[in-house]
């Protein structure tokens, strides 16, 4: 039996967007609630962005664990066109430059795989840690303590990926940096913004609320650029994809 997928990226990428707009707009819905009307349902909390284990975070979750599911097989393609040269020029220094990255590929998988368990767990909120930070003197804006070793990993990442970057075509060079660009602006970046409005108020406002929105809105849309860019490359890298399905007891 055969099993044919059939992925438009612009047509899934506009579908995707419109998860992310159904949950910004429930999440303002919230917190108008919230704040104007007083109304703190517990149910209200499924629609939250700023919360966990909800819809918003399993949607999140889902297009991260998608990346990388593509990712992973991009990089099978590569390794197996890797093999392949391998055999018909019979020795490694032969093989075209274009098949050099797939292990870029691999590691890819594996971050957006964990960035997916993350998302779920939030593990890197256990490094909040309020009196940690008030006994280092932290400025108001690293409160969230997290984002200092977050930013050291973006740095690291991106020396270690600058020519893997260089080496992918024009077209999706633009939509990975567009990606990470909002992706990276919202985790980081606006978490900084929002823990400073933290530390001056607290995050019982609607200033904070708006922002936790904002940032929320921005990785996932940096996500489906992310989703949209992989498609794009592969469709003309390999028109194909064959998938294979086991099932087993």
């Amino acid at each position: 039996m055969q099993l044919y997928l059939t992925l438009s990226p612009l047509k899934l990428a506009k579908g995707l967007t419109l998860g992310v707009v159904f949950f910004t707009l429930t999440s303002i819905g919230v917190q108008i609630g919230k704040f104007v009307f007083n109304y703190r349902e517990d149910w209200t909390v499924m629609f939250n962005v700023d919360r966990e284990m909800n819809l918003p975070t399993f949607y999140s979750a889902l297009m991260l664990g998608f990346c990388a599911w593509l990712l992973s097989a991009i990089a099978s393609g590569k390794q197996a066109e890797l093999e392949k040269q391998k055999t018909l020029s019979d020795a490694n220094d032969d093989a075209p430059v274009k098949y050099r990255y797939f292990q870029q590929w691999k590691w890819l998988s594996i971050i957006f795989g964990l960035l997916a368990f993350d998302e779920v767990f939030m593990i890197h909120e256990i490094l909040i840690i309020p009196d940690i930070a008030d006994a280092l003197r932290l400025p108001a804006f690293l409160h969230s303590m997290w984002v200092i070793p977050g930013t050291i990993v973006v740095i690291v990442f991106l020396r270690k990926y600058w020519k893997f970057w260089l080496y992918l075509p024009k077209k999706t060079r633009y939509h990975f940096a567009l990606a990470a660009s909002l992706y990276i602006s919202g985790a980081l970046l606006m978490e900084m913004l929002g823990s400073y409005i933290t530390v001056l108020e607290n995050q019982q406002n609607p200033i904070y609320a708006g922002m936790a929105i904002i940032e929320e809105m921005m990785e996932m849309m940096g996500i489906i650029v992310f989703i949209y860019g992989l498609l794009v490359y592969i469709r003309e890298w390999q028109q194909k994809i064959n998938i294979e399905i086991k099932i087993i007891i």
